[in-house]
């Protein structure tokens, strides 16, 4: 019979969904038990609808000088809560609102795993197609176990495309749970 598996690098992928959260936190409980370091990764959100944006930046208790920075992008999200009818505009977060935005979550994130007992936590963030990001941040930082939610932000784009999750877990050179 083999000896049970080390883990020493957890990578987490996060982008504010609830199941990157899930993700998290099963993260950290095995990071807890291992004593393993945690990288929690975070890519740009550039696939996300601004409205879907506007909205995690709310959840995120952003300052109100970030979510100001939403109203020249979409007026009709800002003012009225409303969501913009597909193909009517298709407004893009300034590189500027996309990294604050990824800082807090990321930060948020780090605040959930630290509560857990977790002191190894380092933040990384990124920017270009979510699945080859995380497979190159497996491969970069020695990662040999990733915690990812299921589904992320960009569900929708992922139902058409094929999942980041999918890909992740059949090219990523570590073991990959993807939760619910």
């Amino acid at each position: 019979m083999s000896a049970a598996p080390e883990i020493k690098t957890i990578l987490i992928p996060v982008d504010g969904s609830d199941h990157a959260r899930k993700a998290v936190l099963i993260g950290a409980a095995i990071a807890e038990k291992f004593g393993a370091r945690v990288i929690l990764l975070h890519v740009l959100l550039r696939d996300v609808p601004v409205a879907k944006i506007y909205e995690l930046a709310l959840d995120l208790k952003m300052p109100t000088d970030v979510l100001d920075k939403f109203k020249p992008i979409t007026p009709a999200v800002y003012d009225f809560g409303l969501t913009i009818p597909a193909g009517t505009i298709s407004p893009i977060a300034t590189n500027e609102l996309l990294i604050e935005v990824g800082r807090r979550i990321l930060e948020t994130e780090k605040h959930v795993i630290e509560g857990q007992g977790v002191t190894n936590v380092d933040l990384v963030m990124e920017d270009d197609d979510p699945a080859n990001k995380i497979i190159e941040t497996v491969k970069k930082e020695k990662a040999d176990f990733v915690v990812m939610g299921r589904r992320g932000l960009g569900a929708l784009k992922d139902l058409l495309s094929g999942s980041v999750s999918t890909k992740v877990g059949h090219l990523a050179p570590a073991t990959v749970v993807s939760v619910t």
